[in-house]
């Protein structure tokens, strides 16, 4: 059963994909926000062989789908709104398969898939656990799994969490700690678990994004995990199932 806080993000993804017709706007970021992310995907992930299966787990509009595609593996999307859904499929290539589903009940047989992501979909879930067992769970021994979350420990997030504390509110979404995360997976039967760091700038101040995605500040995050943390409102987890899971 899905708590309020999941009801009320399934309602509001649901009307977003009926109101907005740019990715951006379905999948609840800026502009800014969604090619930040999508850009530091595409800088760390190896790819795959032409034609593996891909499962793309919140997929929204599908701009992850299409890089997937556009990379030569066969993408499925898969979203819990109809709408998202639809407008995925009208402004892809046919020979893009999709599929309405629940990160936390997916239709899949286990182990069908080469690689599965799953993107901007944590921080509207009460918990990881169950998602996060049923994107293994769907994996071949030796595939790929991404996951991206918000950070929990990022500084602008502590203090945010604070303020909320303070003003007894509660936090409108869900913040995930990456060890703990990357705890989870292997938890599940995952292996190879390494987390990368996401540092995404206000919009006010996105004319020096370019400079926070420079080789020089990826590899100091990268050497100094406390800092990554600390300046990164997001994450990415990468890890491959098990052999013998």
């Amino acid at each position: 059963m899905r708590s309020q806080f999941e009801e009320v993000w399934r309602r509001r993804f649901t009307e977003r994909g009926r109101l907005f017709d740019d990715d951006a706007g379905i999948a609840g970021w800026t502009d800014t926000g969604l090619e930040t992310r999508l850009r530091h995907f595409q800088r760390v992930w190896p790819g795959d062989e032409p034609g593996a299966r891909w499962l793309d787990v919140g997929c929204g509009a599908g701009s992850y789908t299409r890089y997937l595609a556009e990379q030569g593996v066969a993408p499925l999307g898969a979203d819990y709104s109809l709408p998202s859904v639809q407008k995925a499929r009208l402004r892809s290539e046919a020979a893009i398969e999709w599929m309405v589903a629940d990160a936390t009940r997916l239709p899949l047989k286990p182990g069908t898939m080469d690689g599965v992501m799953c993107f901007g979909v944590m921080q509207a879930l009460s918990g990881p656990e169950q998602a996060v067992t049923e994107l293994v769970a769907a994996t071949r021994p030796g595939g790929q799994v991404w996951i991206d979350a918000l950070n929990r420990g990022c500084l602008t997030t502590l203090i945010k969490r604070l303020l909320a504390r303070l003003r007894r509110r509660p936090l409108n979404l869900r913040y995930d700690d990456p060890q703990a995360l990357a705890a989870l997976l292997e938890q599940v039967g995952a292996e190879q678990v390494r987390v990368y760091w996401i540092p995404i700038l206000p919009g006010r101040l996105s004319r020096f994004q370019p400079w926070v995605e420079s080789g020089v500040v990826h590899g100091l995050l990268q050497r100094l995990p406390w800092l990554g943390a600390l300046l990164s409102h997001a994450f990415l987890v990468s890890a491959r199932k098990g052999e013998h899971s």
